[in-house]
């Protein structure tokens, strides 16, 4: 998570480091899946090392490509709030621009918006990057970060773009603003568009097209760089590739001359062999100043509801008592208030606790899936969160959070935690859905649906889509 302490003392330390960064956030272009932070910030620093750039150049680089992944407050353009609980056409946009770059516009069908691995909408950003002055070249690195991004991404969200999947909420997405996996890299239900070991000649072609952007980059401060070969640098590449775990892809880091594999944190990795605690610090994202959520235009009953809801889920140790306290499951014996669509308790439970395990990497699969948890997966779950300090915890709450605004067209709002979204179907109970990004699984959306039942609102399922 972001700390602007920690990091204005790494750059007090680094003067070069700092006069680089702070020149490159004024001179940068105003910005809003896909590859995940061991792509877009470890590979790419790596690549720019070989290239030729200097420790804190590479840095540079590498920290704005792995910012357009929810890092500062222009790319938090969430899908479930653009395309679904609103319709807001310039997020809408700007999630294409940054993470699926085509000739299609927004709105538009998405079969017109087909994303084509190193296509002219791909390098655009990048071949404009590497046009700048030599005189501006110093300052300009944050540009070719997100550039490479860009490029990046047109590999891993290459295909036809697919709606989220939120569970009911999914009637009032528009496929004419959404942006999600393709079919043909596992859909927005699964990461594995995102994971190298899935797409070696792929991830071997994007990382080709980054060296060469990097090395065509001007020279700096008149200082002639000396790259190394892309044969000498494929041949290092397999091991990365093919590893599976967080573990394995920090081995290969430390080996080849980094030490600092903080950003590896929430990669949709399993931890491996060693528990990973460590923790990026290099978002640049704002505070929230409380974990409550004041959302203006929301019922008072249904905001008070979910805050007190989220407030317990992020702190408890017992998750049967917290579904006892905050649902009625569709196997309750209460009347026949409860819905066809509520979670039994049981289901509820697992779905709950998984998504507050330190190790989401090991479940996000699972927690993608639409269909009910088998006994098997529920078991794993349990397995994984009687571990010792399985559970993640935060102090204070507030930090949990990915801060979120509604979406072009709503009021005016502060920060929020989470955006809360209302729907009345044609028949039935008044509905919400409450979506919000977890700071310890930052590619995915989480969405706690909730319906009125006999006057009181409840806990019915929850949701989950891939999003960057």
């Amino acid at each position: 998570m972001w700390d602007e302490g920690r990091m204005d003392s790494r750059l007090n330390q680094m003067p070069s480091l700092r006069l680089l960064l702070v020149s490159a956030y004024f001179f940068a272009a105003s910005p809003a899946i896909a590859f995940e932070a061991d792509v877009h910030f470890g590979l790419t620093n790596w690549l720019a090392l070989q290239a030729g750039f200097e420790p804190e150049q590479a840095q540079i680089i590498a920290t704005f490509d792995q910012r357009v992944d929810s890092g500062d407050m222009p790319f938090m353009d969430v899908v479930a709030i653009y395309a679904c609980l609103g319709k807001d056409e310039i997020s809408a946009r700007r999630a294409g621009e940054h993470h699926y770059p085509s000739e299609g516009s927004i709105p538009g069908p998405p079969e017109a918006r087909d994303v084509v691995p190193n296509s002219r909408a791909a390098r655009k950003a990048a071949l404009e990057a590497i046009k700048v002055s030599p005189s501006q070249a110093q300052y300009r690195l944050s540009q070719l970060g997100e550039a490479l991004h860009i490029l990046q991404d047109s590999w891993a969200n290459q295909g036809v773009p697919t709606l989220p999947q939120l569970g009911e909420a999914l009637s009032t997405c528009d496929s004419r603003f959404a942006w999600g996996h393709s079919e043909v890299r596992g859909g927005p239900a699964s990461h594995r568009a995102d994971l190298t070991m899935y797409w070696p000649m792929d991830t071997v072609e994007m990382a080709q097209a980054t060296y060469e952007v990097l090395k065509q980059y001007p020279s700096i401060s008149d200082t002639r760089r000396s790259a190394q070969s892309w044969q000498e640098i494929r041949q290092e590449l397999d091991e990365f590739i093919n590893a599976s775990t967080k573990t394995e892809k920090a081995h290969w880091f430390v080996a080849h001359g980094m030490s600092d594999v903080s950003f590896l944190e929430g990669i949709s990795l399993p931890d491996g062999a060693e528990a990973f605690l460590q923790h990026w610090p290099d978002r640049k994202l704002p505070p929230l100043r409380t974990d409550k959520s004041s959302q203006h235009s929301i019922d008072p009953a249904l905001l008070d509801f979910y805050n007190r809801f989220f407030a317990s889920w992020l702190a408890t140790k017992d998750f049967a008592a917290l579904v006892k306290e905050f649902s009625w499951a569709a196997d309750t014996n209460e009347g026949t208030a409860a819905t066809a669509t509520s979670m039994t308790s049981e289901e509820l439970e697992s779905r709950l606790k998984l998504w507050r395990l330190n190790d989401h990497g090991s479940v996000a699969e699972i927690a993608l899936r639409h269909e009910p948890l088998t006994t098997e997966e529920r078991a794993k779950i349990d397995a994984i969160a009687n571990r010792p300090g399985a559970s993640v915890s935060y102090a204070p709450l507030s930090s949990a959070y990915f801060p979120l605004l509604p979406a072009e067209g709503h009021d005016v709002s502060p920060l929020l935690p989470f955006f809360i979204g209302e729907f009345t179907p044609d028949a039935g109970h008044p509905r919400a859905i409450a979506v919000t990004k977890f700071r310890h699984a930052p590619y995915d959306i989480v969405g706690v649906m909730a319906e009125a039942i006999n006057g009181r609102w409840r806990v019915t399922s929850v949701v989950s889509t891939v999003d960057h």
